[in-house]
């Protein structure tokens, strides 16, 4: 049942000190970061699980919250956590604890580890800007990926930058950098160069999918709230901008110059079955759920979407956050507004106000 071993190239991660090309203000910010980045392994029935780094959020009574992928604690191949699953969690000191699973969520491949210490384990935040996504502004878009091996004084590290196109994993909430990491560097954090912890990295061969660090917030604060991530009904694939063709790129920007935002991609009728929301749920008061028809939509595939209830973005996994963790309905938005001019061309320019 366990034949799935993963590889882990560690000699590709971390092994020379690539940020000596940056400032010692990223150093440090780096080894700041460090006190909070562990080591992790799972084992069941005593055979090894997985290996992966994560990053304690919180401390709070004597107990650390530990951030890390869901894979540390999921079956090979399905979406179910391991039976009989023992969690250590080693710090930068080599100590290791043991830690014991508090949420996961396979949508978004995130887990909640606690772990029980004696002493004061040091804490960072993920960062709740977006503005760093944002490729319409001029500003650095250097990060620095970071892991930690399950042994004293392990941490890796990797740089790079930004890049402006979707993972290929089935997820179009994930952005990607440059940093090329192992396995072992799956549920790290990723650190703009001001320190601030932007995402949660996963493994690709040729790039770093991550998941942003606003979304992780909000996945966080819903395991508070309700248990679970709760995802409403809304039948939209939007992808950003940026990622068109340049052929379709230039029919854009020639009637709405400089646009940000993402374009639709997919309406579809959703399934009430699918619904994370389930009538009768407590905390978010559900007397039914009800279902709508693209075809009565407003929203077209080719709509370029730029606001949301006034909020501007750049990304489709802001309008994630905006949209649908926020709980707001599409259905109930007003109607689209579309700039003068543009009634002959195939995209909509859409505010919702």
């Amino acid at each position: 049942a366990f034949e799935w071993v993963p590889s882990f190239d560690v000699d590709k991660f971390g092994r020379i000190s690539v940020l000596k090309c940056t400032s010692w203000r990223v150093e440090e910010y780096t080894l700041e970061l460090a006190e909070c980045v562990v080591g992790l392994q799972s084992f069941t029935e005593d055979k090894h699980l997985f290996s992966c780094s994560g990053t304690i959020v919180e401390f709070l009574k004597g107990v650390g919250c530990v951030v890390t992928s869901a894979s540390l604690v999921k079956l090979p191949h399905q979406d179910e956590i391991a039976d009989k699953l023992k969690v250590n969690v080693c710090l930068p000191s080599g100590e290791t604890l043991e830690g014991s699973v508090s949420n996961v969520d396979f949508c978004y491949n995130i887990c909640v580890v606690h772990v029980r210490s004696t002493s004061q384990l040091p804490a960072k935040r993920f960062s709740a800007d977006t503005t760093f996504f944002n490729f319409d502004d001029c500003h650095s878009k250097d990060v620095v990926a970071l892991g930690r091996l399950c042994k004293r004084w392990s941490l890796n590290v990797a740089s790079g930058k930004l890049t402006p196109r979707r993972s290929q994993f089935d997820c179009e909430e994930l952005l990607v950098s440059s940093c090329r990491i192992s396995k072992r560097g799956v549920g790290g954090p990723l650190m703009d160069f001001d320190g601030n912890i932007i995402g949660m990295n996963f493994y690709d061969k040729k790039e770093t999918p991550f998941v942003p660090g606003f979304i992780m917030l909000k996945c966080l604060q819903h395991f508070n709230d309700f248990g679970r991530v709760i995802r409403p009904l809304h039948g939209l694939r939007v992808k950003t901008l940026h990622e068109e063709q340049l052929t379709v790129l230039e029919k854009i920007h020639l009637v709405f110059p400089g646009v940000c935002g993402v374009i639709v991609e997919k309406v579809q009728v959703p399934s009430p079955e699918h619904s994370e929301i389930k009538a009768g749920d407590s905390g978010v008061m559900v007397d039914k759920i009800e279902v709508h028809s693209p075809e009565h939509s407003e929203i077209k595939v080719g709509d370029i979407i730029t606001h949301v209830d006034g909020i501007p973005f750049s990304s489709a996994a802001e309008v994630v956050v905006i949209l649908f963790l926020d709980g707001i309905n599409p259905s109930q938005l007003p109607s689209l507004l579309t700039l003068p001019g543009s009634t002959n061309h195939a995209a909509k320019l859409i505010t919702y106000a």
